[in-house]
């Protein structure tokens, strides 16, 4: 019997990753890029990236912006036929000058995979973009399902990857801003190992902006420091805006 605070709903993850083009073992002239260190704010070498488990992504970028249902059906048949083993997620990626549709694969152990999941989506009148040579920081926002458990009120934990869990957010965060009190409160802990990212889940009263937090530290009292501190941070950062808007009016 299932816990009765589990949440499955649907949202997204905004995160800057740096990319790059991948020129073997894909379709030829087709662009694959890979997140070259995933998860950039939990440091690693790249010799401990196996053993910590920070999963390496491919990302297929599309010539189109396709409808979601009819990529998540197919994205649903390339687990059904195992062809992948995570599934996989669609998106849209952002560099200095442009914008990417994309589908997501995570966990991509064998690059030889590749091709042949390139080849169903072609079958299936999806359209790839041509190759070019890309590397560097991309904003990747990601449009994926998600396993919740509500630990208290505005902290979840995700039930598929026990090393991430949400923040809610008093109010929305635009990059800018993001970006500024993650570091502030990095510089400011003891262990400032972590990664963030924005995001977005949806519930039963609308959406909830949340922050994303990755950490081998699985820990509730580790999940309560950086929600107190994300939260303290966020007011004051209110706060000051409202004080700001008094002198701009």
């Amino acid at each position: 019997m299932e816990h009765k605070d589990v949440i499955e709903t649907i949202g997204s993850i905004t995160k800057m990753e740096n990319l790059q083009s991948l020129e073997e073992e894909v379709l030829e002239n087709t662009l694959v890029l890979r997140n070259i260190d995933p998860f950039p704010g939990y440091q690693t070498s790249n010799e401990q990236i196996e053993e910590t488990g920070k999963p390496v992504s491919v990302f297929i970028i599309l010539r189109y912006r396709y409808a979601p249902e009819k990529i998540n059906k197919l994205n649903r048949e390339l687990i059904h036929n195992r062809y992948t083993p995570c599934y996989p997620s669609f998106g849209e990626i952002i560099t200095r000058d442009s914008i990417f549709p994309c589908i997501r694969l995570k966990g991509v152990e064998n690059n030889a995979l590749i091709p042949s999941i390139q080849d169903y989506f072609v079958k299936n009148d999806i359209q790839l973009m041509t190759f070019r040579k890309l590397e560097g920081p991309g904003r990747i926002k990601i449009f994926k399902t998600f396993r919740l458990l509500e630990l208290i009120d505005g902290l979840y934990r995700d039930l598929n990857d026990g090393e991430k869990f949400y923040i809610r957010t008093p109010q929305p965060l635009n990059w800018k801003r993001f970006e500024y009190i993650s570091r502030k409160i990095r510089y400011n802990l003891k262990n400032p190992n972590f990664d963030s990212a924005l995001g977005v889940i949806y519930r039963f009263c609308g959406p909830e902006d949340v922050i994303r937090i990755y950490d081998h530290d699985k820990s509730m009292e580790r999940a309560l420091e950086l929600k107190k501190l994300f939260t303290k941070e966020i007011k004051s950062d209110m706060l000051i805006s409202a004080d700001m808007s008094q002198f701009e009016s």
